[in-house]
């Protein structure tokens, strides 16, 4: 996503509805055309308003820089997105007594306004790309994957075409090592995209593989692990005509983008609020738990009351994990400690109730709090397990495009994995949540957990 590009269309949005604000005041209220019983001029609505509409217009995608610059389009999206907002806010502020009232009809007056300048200035924003790309500036860095005829077709419609945005680096093909078509050269294989991508700075990945399969788009979007990555592929025959796919077509090549995770916008910012409010409220009774829990595990145990371990994050990074500690040794408390063997405890009976009863995990609430962790997704691992079955595993690195949770559906559908036969079925429930991410998915997970503690069902 070009940052400049997504500031200049906030400016844009905000300019424009404020404007329709002030316009549709003057035309409403200090012209005396109409009854004005109310004072509308005020700071606050301007602001609410121009939130409201960057929220709304964010979940509709509008601040996703589209490949095809349709005028028509931009205007289809306008006058769509505000007609929602303004229903919006309609049933909002419906008052049953007085249905059409003065503030009805200015929010009328004021979205149709507002409708125009926005629209304006986003065409304006378009017709000014258009002519930047022809000049082949401020254009999409990507790679071919495929150095094949499909690929080289699509390498020569991009360079006669700059307007669709791409400028191509190189190409990906595991068969053939050396080649060059328009000037652009291979530049390695598949297992080679992670370094390529980071070295060329590459923001697109363009699949044109002639036989296609899901198995090997998968690998594509295993090895490529950066989170601004936007994906297309060259649909086949197959795909146009089932209506399953939304092609772009570039001069006679259908593209259509996909996305390694299918989560909405809506579903990632519902998720990260649920996960702020209950660490809120679950972090509020642990500061009350802490003195007496801490107290306990000092008589139980040697050394500090908490036990930070390294793990692996989403996207790869690290970051600390925090528990209470729960045996008396030195070593971290969970299976991912030592996968050859299966999780040993110090035997004292306030250690298994810390365990068994899941409280050791409760500080976790505050990795979640400030955005490292989830309530529901993957288990956390420390660097060398990753390390030791990234490789090993198919796709056990997509398991890190997600945050992971202090729960989840491998944790409530399979036991602390002991084998690599093990990790392979748990890495299997990890894809599947994160290919199935949902509010329902993560309440019922949830749900799941709270019963296997009630029965002391550890997992």
């Amino acid at each position: 996503m070009n940052i400049v590009f997504v500031i200049i269309l906030l400016l844009i949005d905000a300019i424009g509805t404020i404007a329709a604000w002030q316009m549709t005041f003057l035309l409403r209220v200090r012209s005396g055309l109409f009854e004005t019983p109310l004072p509308i001029e005020t700071l606050l609505p301007i602001i609410f308003l121009t939130v409201f509409w960057w929220i709304l217009f964010a979940l509709r995608g509008m601040y996703r820089t589209p490949l095809a610059i349709s005028r028509f389009d931009v205007l289809v999206r306008c006058f769509s997105s505000f007609a929602i907002g303004i229903l919006l806010i309609f049933i909002l502020t419906f008052d049953i007594n007085d249905p059409i009232n003065f503030n009805r009809l200015f929010l009328i007056h004021y979205g149709l306004i507002a409708f125009i300048l926005v629209s304006i200035g986003r065409l304006t924003l378009r017709v000014l790309q258009r002519r930047i790309r022809w000049r082949r500036k401020g254009l999409y860095r990507a790679l071919i994957i495929g150095f094949n005829d499909v690929g080289k077709k699509l390498n020569d419609q991009l360079y006669h075409y700059p307007v669709w945005g791409f400028q191509v680096s190189g190409f990906i093909d595991d068969e053939i090592n050396e080649g060059e078509h328009l000037g652009v050269k291979i530049l390695g294989g598949r297992k080679d995209i992670s370094e390529i991508v980071n070295s060329e700075k590459i923001q697109f990945l363009l699949i044109a593989q002639e036989k296609q399969s899901q198995a090997g788009f998968l690998d594509i979007f295993d090895y490529c692990n950066s989170p601004k990555m936007r994906f297309m592929i060259v649909a086949d025959y197959d795909q146009m005509v089932s209506g399953l796919v939304k092609t772009v077509e570039i001069h006679g090549l259908p593209l259509v983008e996909v996305m390694p995770i299918s989560v909405s916008l809506r579903s990632r910012i519902i998720k990260r609020l649920i996960d702020i409010l209950v660490s809120i409220i679950v972090g509020s009774l642990l500061l009350i738990l802490t003195p007496l829990l801490g107290l306990l595990i000092k008589i139980n145990n040697r050394g500090s009351v908490f036990n930070l371990q390294k793990r692996i994050g989403r996207f790869g990074k690290e970051f600390t994990m925090v528990e209470f500690r729960s045996e008396s040794g030195s070593g971290e408390s969970g299976a991912t400690s030592d996968r050859s063997i299966k999780h040993e405890m110090h035997e004292t009976g306030f250690n298994r109730f810390l365990q068994n009863s899941h409280l050791d995990e409760l500080p976790q609430i505050f990795n979640v709090l400030i955005g490292q962790m989830s309530l529901v997704g993957p288990r956390p691992e420390k660097q060398e397990i990753v390390e030791k079955f990234q490789d090993k595993v198919p796709l056990y690195r997509r398991r890190m495009r997600v945050r992971p949770g202090i729960t989840g559906w491998a944790q409530v559908r399979h036991k602390y994995d002991t084998t690599l036969e093990d990790i392979k079925e748990e890495t299997k429930y990890d894809l599947f949540y994160i290919d199935h991410i949902s509010l329902a998915l993560d309440i019922k997970i949830i749900l799941t957990t709270f019963l296997m503690l009630v029965k002391g069902d550890r997992k």
